[in-house]
């Protein structure tokens, strides 16, 4: 997961309502990195996600893509904000294919506003 690999702790944000796919996704990471590598924290809603981006400054964000109650436009704006590094996956459970992943160092204008005029399956990279 590119420059996540480098640091001691990585701080991943997982955003979903869904417990179950959000419980899922911590324990294939916690599997991966190990609870000493990783601290992990759930967000069930934009205003929640908004807020533990601003405080907590994760360094790789898991958006559940299939998730109605997270906003993609106001995450976007406040993913360009700030210029700390950061990752964001958009992971589906009703989508088959890769997973997408923006990093705010490489993402262009033209694929945040592809990301925001998202109406079907995530696209393919």
């Amino acid at each position: 997961m590119g420059n996540l690999d480098r640091g001691k702790e990585k701080r991943v944000l997982i955003a979903s309502a869904n417990p179950l796919f959000g419980k899922g996704l911590e324990k294939m990471i916690l599997h991966r990195w190990g609870k000493e590598q990783a601290e992990i924290r759930l967000t069930k809603n934009t205003a929640d996600t908004l807020v533990a981006l601003d405080e907590w400054q994760p360094n790789l964000v898991l958006i559940d893509y299939d998730d109605k109650t997270i906003s993609r436009a106001e995450f976007m704006h406040q993913f360009g904000v700030d210029d700390r590094p950061m990752q964001v996956m958009l992971v589906s459970l009703q989508a088959s294919g890769g997973v997408v992943v923006y990093d705010r160092r490489t993402l262009t204008p033209a694929q945040a506003q592809d990301w925001l005029n998202l109406t079907g399956s995530p696209p393919e990279e």
